[in-house]
């Protein structure tokens, strides 16, 4: 376990109170609203990446979708699990450390086994290499969408400077060549003091 890894499991253990709070980012929450009336069938798959204590897993749920949460926390995992089995809600949540992590690890393998692939990802304030983005491109089903937030350089709030801090043009750039379609790249303010770089993109059917 790592410094950083360390830190969160500390603070999920301790449970002490997540520091963006127990609602939704308001982009999430923006978007499934939108998304409320365009699904039909059977529940969508969703995955949250780097879930925390489960803010976007429990609101995901509730609308409707079956989630996967993956955070390399096994506390905050653990907080996941106890309140979707509480409120009877769709999902499950696995520790991983997604620098190296792919759904395919999930599963048994095998020739005729197909490798999860999403109808949403949600990715919020995972301040990690960029090379997790250009993988969860490729984890998403036809018509799949994919939101991803992380705190923009100039922001006042968030990591140190030794963590990554993409600008919007540096994450524009990793999805390129991927076959989605950019539908968001911008910066946005977040409550008084957060600056935020949202990319929203999906793969067309």
């Amino acid at each position: 376990m790592d410094d950083d890894q360390r830190m969160w499991e500390d603070r999920y253990a301790s449970g002490a109170p997540s520091p963006d709070g127990p609602l939704p980012h308001p982009e999430v929450a923006a978007l499934l609203d939108r998304a409320a009336g365009e699904r039909a069938g059977g529940p969508p798959t969703a995955l949250d990446l780097g879930a925390g204590s489960g803010r976007h897993t429990l609101a995901l749920a509730g609308a409707g979708y079956d989630p996967t949460a993956v955070d390399f926390s096994p506390s905050a995992v653990r907080t996941i699990n106890d309140a979707l089995a509480e409120h009877d809600l769709p999902g499950r949540a696995l520790i991983a450390d997604l620098r190296t992590w792919a759904p395919e690890q999930e599963q048994r393998s095998g020739p005729d086994v197909v490798p999860p692939r999403f109808d949403l990802i949600v990715a919020a304030y995972v301040q990690v290499d960029l090379s997790l983005l250009r993988r969860a491109a490729e984890w998403l089903v036809p018509g799949g969408r994919l939101l991803w937030i992380t705190h923009a350089p100039a922001s006042v709030v968030g990591p140190p400077p030794t963590v990554p801090r993409p600008t919007v043009q540096e994450t524009v750039a990793v999805l390129e060549g991927k076959g989605l379609d950019l539908l968001r790249a911008e910066q946005v303010r977040t409550g008084e003091t957060a600056l935020d770089v949202v990319v929203e993109a999906v793969r067309p059917r």
